[in-house]
């Protein structure tokens, strides 16, 4: 019998839930968004009445809601499958909010640390560690996929078409 291949889009949200599931319980809820937000806020150094945190809870509100609903669940929990189908459903679905432009914009705010409207390999490596734990050689490769161009620093174009091809690379 052969063996079924991972698919890649349901390996990259599959991490995310471990990233995001802090007490291992296989269930996310709205306290483990806000633990990623307090990571973000921590990570930028900004305070919780900065202008980007609240930017990105409102973004992070909304898009836990849309999850909810794709999973059609009852309670204010997901478990693994239910958040990779319900992630794939809500970055297709862009009706009420589309998560990879509002969601790439809102955090490219925050990771464009100095606001030159570009990111660079120290502001992205800071981010990716400071709030998924990522080490500084999978930091590299990330930077390398973003920069499109090559050219050594990160657009806000190249950053949210990035989040848009890794959650949707066939549109």
């Amino acid at each position: 019998m052969a063996s079924r291949t991972a698919d890649p889009v349901d390996v990259v949200i599959e991490a995310e839930f471990d990233k995001l599931d802090l007490d291992h319980d296989g269930q996310l809820e709205w306290s483990d968004y806000e633990t990623l937000i307090d990571r973000y806020r921590q990570t930028a150094g900004v305070g919780e009445d900065d202008r980007r945190i609240r930017e990105l809870r409102a973004f992070y509100q909304m898009h836990w809601m849309e999850l909810l609903r794709h999973a059609q669940v009852e309670g204010h929990h997901l478990s693994k499958g239910q958040f990779v189908g319900a992630t794939r459903l809500a970055s297709s679905d862009t009706s009420r909010i589309n998560v990879a432009q509002v969601g790439g914009h809102v955090i490219f705010d925050l990771v464009d640390a100095d606001g030159d409207g570009e990111i660079s390999h120290e502001e992205l490596g800071r981010y990716l560690q400071g709030v998924w734990q990522i080490d500084q050689s999978d930091a590299n490769f990330s930077f390398d996929a973003l920069d499109a161009n090559k050219d050594g620093r990160i657009s806000r174009a190249e950053f949210v078409d990035g989040i848009q091809e890794v959650l949707t690379p066939n549109r």
